[in-house]
């Protein structure tokens, strides 16, 4: 009897495996992989290309393959699976076997709306699925082979469900969430790629939609570009709801900012970041708005600067707002219009004025000149060293950075993008961060990732600028002709000292991906329908894209 529990016990150690779920691995946008444990200071200057995966997918616009995530291990009627999922502008949904790299199962997702499709392609209103796929959950380690397959609703409580297999809701059997250019919401079973419960029309048809989060059965996205004639917004679909019920909250602005939309507090909060409208001020522009989850309404609001020096400074709102926790409550990082980054409370954003910070940085990024695209860009990341008990907060800026902007490391010459490091330490009993380290030059920084104690940065290869001198956008031939490959970096947490670049290795800029790293292995995606693996080849068995 003993060995055979020592031998069940060995089996379900065998079966635990790290997920990446969603665009920068949580919920909060933390960009943290907290039971990462094979990539190490020491050993990452070895990093090598293990592999790409090309995928039969159409280009729309600018937009090819969203940002991968990793489910860990699943059971699948195939077997245990390391999945790696994505989905394409040409409204794909792949699953691709992360060790052998090879498609698991390929879903295309019809067309059903009564609008017509998207015409002509634009930067800006590309057409097609733009929304990375997401599943419920964080970037914590798991034994996901408990996940159960589908199973009846359970009966309604309270007008929502408690759902699909009775308590544990659809991240129980790790469905992933699709939305496809029609605008409807897609509940995808992981094992087969087939839908779990009929579609649910969710936004407008063509729009231009932000990455997806997921929490308690609750699925939110924003739109931006006013694409497909529909005004942006913010939407939730409660799939626990008994009726599958869509809130929207209209935004008058250009849309949610940042790669990632929204983040969520620990308590459900939903907590957005409006841009700046080149128009005359509307209701909530440059404003970070604390949003009720299942309502939308909302509950708080913050906005760093007065409209009247909106058109002096820098996007404000290029960056997805990141929460952390710190002594028992939730904080927020978000960027400003002014070039600073702020630290607000979730108890009170910006006080009863809404306009005052628990803190402001000086001013880190330069200001905006004919539409350079200077700014925090993307979102930002953050972990906390247990031994030390340092909480880290990163941001990626592109263009360069103020030149009163002072780091006590600084490592190289800056021109177009960088890293930029913060500690949060306390003063007089309140959170502060304090100015730690910038890297050298990466030009056009996606969100960077964190993995015991190191940065992982990709630079995107994109220009850094966002229209002509007289504010005319740029067409997609130009920007793909000023565009070069990405660059994978990984730097020292502490310092920011490179201590890994990819160089060549990567042949092409990457659009609207960020990087997902899981059970010693980094994905991104690049503008040529290809999906990159990183890692360290021998511990990997022979590959083939086959």
């Amino acid at each position: 009897m003993k060995k055979l529990v020592l031998a069940v016990i060995a089996t379900c150690a065998v079966l635990i495996g790290a997920d990446w779920p969603t665009q920068s691995g949580s919920p909060q946008r933390d960009g943290w992989a907290r039971s990462e444990k094979v990539f190490s200071k020491e050993n990452v200057s070895g990093l090598d290309l293990l592999y790409k995966y090309k995928a039969d997918n159409q280009s729309k616009g600018l937009y090819s393959l969203t940002s991968p995530l990793v489910d860990g291990l699943l059971i699948t009627y195939r077997g245990f699976k390391e999945m790696l999922v994505f989905s394409g502008s040409s409204d794909n949904v792949y699953s691709v076997d992360a060790d052998l790299n090879r498609l698991i199962w390929k879903r295309h997702l019809e067309f059903n709306g009564k609008k017509k499709r998207f015409g002509k392609s634009t930067a800006a209103c590309p057409g097609g699925l733009t929304a990375s796929v997401d599943m419920e959950g964080s970037s914590s380690a798991g034994v996901t082979f408990g996940r159960r397959p589908p199973a009846p609703s359970a009966a309604a409580k309270g007008g929502r469900l408690a759902g699909p297999i009775g308590g544990g809701g659809f991240g129980n059997v790790g469905a992933f969430f699709a939305v496809s250019s029609d605008g409807f919401l897609h509940t995808i079973n992981p094992s087969t790629g087939g839908d779990l419960i009929p579609p649910v029309k969710f936004v407008p048809a063509n729009s231009h939609v932000s990455t997806l989060n997921v929490h308690d059965n609750i699925i939110y996205a924003a739109t931006s570009g006013d694409c497909g004639g529909s005004a942006n917004a913010l939407y939730a679909a409660d799939l626990g709801s008994t009726d599958k019920k869509v809130s929207s909250l209209p935004t008058n602005s250009s849309g949610i900012s940042g790669i990632g939309g929204t983040a969520l507090g620990n308590d459900g909060t939903v907590y957005v970041q409006v841009p700046f409208e080149q128009e005359e001020a509307k209701a909530y522009h440059r404003t970070l708005l604390a949003l009720d989850p299942q309502t939308l309404a909302v509950k708080d609001s913050f906005s760093g600067e007065p409209a009247a020096s909106f058109s002096k400074n820098v996007d404000a709102a290029s960056a997805t707002p990141l929460v952390f926790s710190w002594k028992g409550k939730d904080l927020i990082v978000a960027a400003g219009g002014d070039g600073r980054v702020y630290l607000l409370d979730s108890t009170s954003l910006g006080g009863p004025d809404h306009r005052t910070p628990l803190f402001q940085t000086e001013p880190v990024a330069s200001p905006d000149t004919l539409f350079a695209g200077n700014g925090f860009r993307g979102g930002f990341s953050s972990w906390s060293d247990a031994a030390t008990d340092t909480r880290w907060v990163y941001a990626s800026l592109w263009g360069p950075p103020q030149t009163s902007a002072k780091f006590p490391l600084q490592n190289g010459d800056v021109t177009n993008g960088a890293v930029v490091a913060f500690k949060v330490v306390e003063q007089n009993g309140q959170p502060v961060l304090s100015p730690a380290w910038i890297s050298g030059n990466i030009a056009s920084p996606a969100p960077v990732v964190t993995a015991n104690g190191l940065v992982f940065a990709l630079s995107t290869g994109e220009p850094a600028r966002e229209a002509k001198e007289k504010g005319k956008p740029y067409s997609v031939a130009e920007i793909e002709k000023a565009s070069t490959h990405a660059t994978l970096y990984a730097l020292d947490g502490e310092s920011g000292k490179q201590l890994y670049s990819s160089g060549s290795a990567v042949v092409s800029p990457s659009h609207g991906s960020g990087l997902a790293v899981a059970n010693g292995r980094l994905y991104f995606a690049t503008s040529d329908n290809t999906v990159y693996a990183f890692g360290f080849s021998k511990m990997e068995p022979q590959l083939t894209d086959k």
